[in-house]
């Protein structure tokens, strides 16, 4: 059962998740996030002694559950790449909050909490690699970023989220999916033979 702490603390990161999606950190303001978590400034600043700590706390839960609801698997890089997809259009502010930290963070990234979430991914693209899935040409991390940005960029892309009745020169959701999964599929080298039985 959660304490009131952990609940108070949990609603603090619910609303700076909000705040940071909308303004990034420079514009976010710690006395909107305190309102609309139903917490002071003080009891805020409890858990977190700074914006910049709060931001990261943010960025390290929604990257931990995105990693844990996408499963990225060496052996199928465009399935791992359509559920991103799916993510961003379920979720439009885990696709903003990934601007912003691209935009803000991007410089740190060596010094970054996400660098240890990064690390697996990267270990199971080369595992990827080794197995004949991907091609073998490619760093790695490189790789993981560029398959990130095709995602992102599909699934934000104007009219992304139109789901029937397209107008001409529109593209529905799925075929923008489809676009993803395929540009992934031919962006390792892979034929389609390769990609693992019973994935995209």
């Amino acid at each position: 059962m959660r304490t009131a702490g952990e609940a108070t603390r949990e609603r603090i990161l619910a609303a700076a998740k909000a705040e940071f999606a909308r303004h990034g950190v420079a514009g976010a303001r710690i006395n909107r996030i305190a309102e609309a978590a139903r917490a002071s400034k003080d009891r805020l600043y409890a858990y977190f002694d700074s914006k910049e700590t709060l931001f990261d706390a943010v960025i390290t839960q929604w990257i931990a559950e995105t990693t844990e609801q996408t499963a990225l698997r060496g052996d199928d890089l465009p399935g791992y790449a359509g559920r991103l997809f799916d993510d961003y259009v379920a979720h439009p502010e885990n696709a903003r909050l990934q601007k912003w930290a691209d935009l803000e963070v991007r410089e740190q990234i060596a010094d970054d909490a996400r660098i240890l979430t990064l690390r697996p991914k990267i270990a199971e693209i080369r595992r990827g690699q080794q197995e004949g899935f991907v091609d073998p040409s490619w760093n790695a991390g490189e790789l993981l970023l560029v398959i990130t940005d095709i995602a992102l960029s599909l699934a934000t892309a104007r009219g992304g989220r139109k789901q029937a009745g397209a107008k001409s020169g529109e593209r529905t959701v799925a075929q923008r999916r489809q676009a993803t999964v395929e540009a992934v599929r031919r962006l390792i080298g892979t034929p389609a033979a390769a990609e693992a039985p019973g994935r995209e």
